[in-house]
């Protein structure tokens, strides 16, 4: 087999994991008598979702293969779409511009953070959580509080700003997002510096890899990312101010596509492995959907499937052996 038939058969097995959960629940469904989750609108919804997913998914995942847990993205979310959008709206600039805007504002959000995590090199858990309060206590005094709608009227301009959330405008968005993360991510020095900072920090800077510069580029492609995101939820609905450290809830939503892309991206690449993780979970969330559980019995659901993934991906080969062991002891008693 040449090097460049496994390169694709590598990519081909990963798309396994979207498919294996699509059989599942399709199979599921046409026994149940539920057509509901063959429709054309739920494969459509599935692709359109897993884009939104997909670029946070990786805005989490870049920190966290650096050993960075950050509360923040969420919140940089909100406050990047209620400035950059009421700012683009403002201006009254078209869909690539209020987009721009809303790259900026969570760009700059994103670098406040990465200095003074630089800065006071204090754990980046507890500097996120302190910056998730800050935006958060902003966006309540931004806009009179009323955060940014772009379906208030229902306009010409107000329709063009949403074709940013619609074909093909979304998908070429995805595109060109997980094309220039892969090129920065596997083809810079900027991208070795963080693989090399993520395999073993104390090492690579030994080796002379400056880690605050690293920290700093990496806030930049992280809100940039998250910029992407904001246009996309402002499109999606009114994007209101949060409290309470409820926006913290988007990075532990965000968790299943980011845990089972790092792994699948071991195989591949970090972007291709976050689409296919996000894609699967898309699928699973769906599947449940067409069901008709509960949201509360859902998230139960997905954490304990999380749990039996990633349980499987840190130690399948010892998960295998006792479930072998298991069913051979009950053969001995039956025989």
């Amino acid at each position: 087999m040449s090097k460049k038939t496994g390169y694709f058969k590598r990519y081909a097995m990963t798309l396994l994991f979207p498919l294996g959960m699509y059989a599942v629940f399709a199979l599921i469904t046409l026994i149940i008598g539920n057509t509901s989750f063959f429709t054309g609108y739920t494969t459509e919804g599935i692709i359109h979702d897993t884009v939104e997913n997909t670029i946070i998914a990786l805005a989490i995942a870049i920190p966290l293969s650096g050993g960075r847990w950050d509360f923040g993205p969420g919140a940089i979310i909100m406050l990047g779409a209620i400035i950059g959008g009421n700012l683009g709206m403002q201006l009254h600039m078209g869909t690539f511009g209020v987009l721009l805007c809303c790259v900026a504002a969570c760009m700059l959000l994103a670098l406040i953070e990465a200095v003074f995590y630089v800065t006071l090199r204090v754990p980046n858990m507890i500097i996120s959580m302190g910056i998730v309060m800050v935006y958060e206590a902003v966006s309540g005094l931004l806009n009179n509080g009323l955060g940014v709608n772009f379906f208030a009227n229902d306009t010409e301009y107000t329709q063009e700003l949403l074709r940013m959330n619609q074909f093909p405008l979304i998908y070429i968005l995805l595109i060109v997002v997980m094309a220039v993360t892969w090129f920065l991510l596997y083809k810079t020095k900027f991208g070795y510096d963080t693989r090399s900072l993520g395999a073993n920090a104390k090492l690579a800077v030994n080796a002379g890899v400056n880690e605050k510069k690293n920290i700093i580029l990496t806030y930049a492609l992280v809100g940039a990312l998250l910029g992407c995101a904001a246009m996309l939820s402002a499109c999606s609905s009114k994007v209101e101010p949060a409290n309470n450290l409820s926006s913290t809830a988007l990075m532990f939503g965000s968790m299943a596509p980011v845990l089972i892309g790092l792994f699948l991206g071991g195989f591949t690449n970090m972007p291709w492995g976050i689409f296919v993780g996000a894609l699967g979970m898309e699928v699973f969330t769906y599947g449940l959907n067409a069901f008709g559980i509960d949201s509360s019995i859902q998230t139960i659901v997905t954490g304990v499937v999380l749990a039996l993934i990633m349980a499987y991906i840190n130690d399948g080969a010892r998960i295998v052996q006792m479930v072998k062991q298991l069913f051979g002891r009950k053969s001995k008693v039956v025989s």
